[in-house]
Parts: C-alpha cells; structure tokens; sequence
C-alpha cells in the first residue's frame, strides 16, 4: 500500500502546480521549499464551499511568496533548514 504522505492528500490540480513551481524555482529553491509553501497557501483553502477558483489563488499567493523568498538576503539559510529536513516559520506571511 502507498504511504500517506502529504502530497497523496493534495488533489491533482495542486500537485501539478506543486510540480511547475518546482521546476520554476529549481535553481532558486529546494523542492521541499516550494512544496511548504504551495501546501501553506492551500490549506486555508482546503475545504472552499466552491473550489473552482482555489487552484488559481493558490498560484498566485504561492507565486508571491516564493518570489519573496528569492529575495530576502537568508534564503540560503532557509535552504538549509530545509535540507536538515526542519521546517522553518519563515514561509508565513509578514
């Protein structure tokens, strides 16, 4: 049987964005980043009484985060933590 990971929870249409962002930002950011930040940004998201839009504003509010974090001076810091595998709280929002 498959693991119950956190990315088997995701409906398809975010992991295929998990999946661009991380190609996106591969040079800038580690999978794992990309990925806590796409899951941050869906979960308020998560149980919308009308989805259609949730894939979109996902997009758009992890865009705008990763972009954030590409240009404080610390992301190597949070490359880091990440490849430890912990879980920084820099990703929330300011």
């Amino acid at each position: 049987m498959g693991a119950n990971t956190a990315e088997s929870a995701l409906p398809d249409t975010i992991q295929e964005l998990t999946d661009r962002l991380t190609a996106s930002y591969a040079n800038l950011l580690t999978a794992a980043v990309v990925r806590d930040v796409v899951q941050d940004c869906y979960q308020p998201l998560s149980n919308a009484r009308i989805a259609n839009y949730v894939p979109i504003l996902v997009e758009h509010s992890s865009r705008t985060k990763l972009r954030q974090l590409t240009r404080r001076p610390d992301a190597t810091a949070l490359l880091r933590e990440h490849s430890d595998g912990m879980r920084g709280h820099s990703i929330t929002t300011a």
